[in-house]
This record gives structure tokens, sequence and C-alpha cells, in this order.
């Protein structure tokens, strides 16, 4: 996962190669429309980038995730606030 510090902007490129390191696949392997889960992402390695974000300053949860298991989606639910929103 990418590790700098400060606080992080969690872009869609940023997820998806976040998602792509746990998975073992290139970044353009990850589709950011389709259900994550159905790319081979489980609960235990879904905790990990959950975790790994919340320690970069994510202020987001597991369910919130999991209802919402896209990239783009994701993207929106980790955009601070009053940034402009994925797909707007």
């Amino acid at each position: 996962m990418t590790d700098t510090s400060g606080p992080q902007s969690f872009t869609l490129d940023r997820l998806r190669d976040d998602l792509a390191e746990l998975l073992y696949v290139e970044a353009e392997e990850v589709a950011v429309d389709e259900n994550v889960f159905d790319q081979g992402l489980d609960s235990v390695r879904m905790m990990t980038l959950v975790e790994g974000w919340r320690a970069q300053g994510a202020e987001v949860g597991f369910a919130e995730l999991a209802q919402r298991p896209t990239l783009t989606d994701w993207a929106t639910l980790l955009a601070p606030a009053g940034a402009p929103r994925a797909g707007a």
C-alpha cells in the first residue's frame, strides 16, 4: 500500500494501486466500476485496506465500503469534505 507521511489523497488511481497490490495483479487488471469482491477481494484483505487507509487519515469503515463495493464509490466515500466527487 502507498506509504507516505502527512495527509493522504485517496484518488481512484491510488485505490486501484492499493487493491491491485493486495490481489497480486497489475493495476490495469482492476476494474474501477466492478464489484471488488467479484475481482477477488475478501473481507480479511478489505480490513487490511481499511486499517491502512485509516492510519493515513481516511474516515471510513468496513461497513461503508462493503455496502458500496466499487473503487469509484470508494473514491467518493474517501474524498475529503468539499472536494470534487468521483464522476462529478
